[in-house]
């Protein structure tokens, strides 16, 4: 049962307030606080611990977490851009799933980079520098992270094994992908059409998972034009209407992660790009494909060596902010061992904007960037996993269920894990104004109404348009 839950939470924010607040203790008014105010679209536990620690070592300070009802994210964007953008503000900032990048080319962050390196007791070593490193815009830090997600291709290794198919993830590109799809599909002969690369994803689908963590690709950031009309995203365009066309996918496998692992399991489908959040994630896929799992980074569009991954837990520091010093105490609180390893039982980091993980508080997802509270995540993985008696049974999204008996996990299981978020080096970061964008264009080329050329003009211009703004 307790793996079963931890499997289900792993696969699944304003004005200032007020410069000084007075509180009553009895009959006795207690002394001023400084108020220092953090938003956030909604609650979450691991905050909530962390503004009770640092108020406990900081009384003169007073923690006010502003949440917006019923994970109201547009609400929130839409607030927090009108305060901010006027010069006011929280102190604090969650700033995943936003163009927090618009914010740095206004001057509206504070460099926490230059706040790391005056502060003496803060020892950068105990934590993933290659992740801190590749939120960096321009070789500054603005942007913190407090957990993260990495992204990797699931692959059947025992289909690629007897198809002969080898493959080199840190050159390969999404050419290189659709045509090892095309050699594990099949479509001629016996067994026809009970087998095809990739589950029923929808072409729009493929598309942002193609353009995911590539925008460098197609805008120029410094100079605020697009190039989205050019060979390479036109190709793309036409890579990922093939695998529709050509029936690469197999559209009568869900997308539910159960049903995913079932149909990997019988070897229906050879590859899943997905998101591994959890040492739990990996030994169920293992165990579902009988330890013929492989993972492997994502294709790239043209630039080798990318090892991608994402933050729903992402803090930002107003650089307007009268408290700048006393809100990186604040956010050193968030990265203690304390703290991250408290995480790991209250599952209480921010999860998905507007993913509800109870009445109060948003669901949990991601590896601690504190290295020492990763530790005892991989340490409380291989416990759990040992002292498992029993198959474990998950529901399908249909009818029916699939049972796991899996062995115990071991370090080389963890070792496998530990390699790939050492070699993190890209954040997978999407404006969701240009993915808005490129979905409304790329409606009419899925549908055949228009080519892949007038589609990439069309949301060149409209990008240009937004960067432009």
């Amino acid at each position: 049962m307790l793996l079963v839950i931890i499997f289900a939470m792993g696969l699944s924010a304003c004005g200032r307030a007020t410069e000084k607040v007075s509180q009553e203790n009895g009959d006795d008014t207690v002394q001023d606080q400084k108020v220092i105010t953090v938003s956030v679209p909604a609650a979450n536990r691991q905050l909530e611990m962390a503004a009770s620690k640092f108020q406990k070592e900081h009384p003169e300070y007073k923690l006010d977490i502003q949440t917006y009802p019923n994970s109201d994210y547009e609400t929130y964007v839409k607030n927090l851009n009108t305060q901010i953008l006027s010069g006011n503000g929280p102190d604090i900032i969650s700033v995943a799933g936003l163009p927090f990048e618009n914010y740095i080319d206004r001057n509206i962050l504070a460099d926490i980079g230059e706040l790391i390196a005056k502060d003496s007791s803060f020892d950068m070593s105990k934590y993933y520098t290659n992740v801190f490193d590749a939120m960096k815009t321009n070789g500054s830090l603005y942007v913190l992270p407090t957990s993260f997600t990495f992204n990797v291709m699931m692959a059947n290794q025992e289909i690629l094994d007897q198809e002969a198919i080898k493959i080199d993830d840190g050159h390969w590109t999404w050419n290189d992908f659709k045509s090892a799809s095309e050699k594990v599909t099949q479509k001629d002969g016996a067994g026809a059409g009970n087998r095809a690369a990739l589950p029923g994803v929808s072409s729009m689908d493929m598309l942002k998972l193609f353009t995911s963590g590539s925008y460098r690709n197609y805008i120029d950031a410094d100079n605020k034009n697009a190039s989205f009309a050019s060979e390479g995203f036109i190709d793309l365009l036409n890579t990922v209407k093939a695998f529709g066309d050509e029936k690469l996918v197999n559209s009568n496998v869900q997308t539910d992660t159960v049903s995913i692992l079932d149909a990997a399991g019988r070897g229906s489908i050879v590859f899943y790009p997905c998101s591994i959040d959890d040492y739990f994630t990996y030994w169920f896929m293992k165990s579902a494909l009988n330890d013929h799992l492989s993972l492997y980074n994502i294709p790239s569009a043209g630039n080798s060596g990318l090892r991608t991954f994402t933050t729903n837990s992402l803090y930002a520091i107003n650089k307007n902010s009268k408290h700048t010093e006393i809100a990186w105490e604040f956010l050193k609180v968030l990265l203690s061992d304390e703290i991250q390893s408290q995480a790991l039982r209250e599952e209480g980091s921010q999860g998905k904007p507007g993913a509800s993980g109870g009445e109060d508080n948003v669901s949990v997802g991601g590896f601690p960037i504190n290295r020492t509270a990763q530790q005892q995540k991989a340490k409380l993985a291989i416990d759990t996993s040992k002292g498992m008696k029993m198959k474990i049974r998950l529901k399908l999204e249909g009818p029916g269920e699939i049972s796991l008996n899996p062995a115990a996990m071991t370090q080389a299981d963890i070792d496998y894990i530990d390699k790939f978020i050492s070699e993190l080096n890209t954040y997978a970061n999407a404006d969701p104004n240009i993915d808005n964008i490129i979905r409304d264009e790329a409606k009419a080329f899925f549908n055949g109404d228009k080519s892949a050329e007038v589609t990439a003009e069309l949301i060149q211009r409209r990008v240009n348009t937004y960067l432009g703004e």
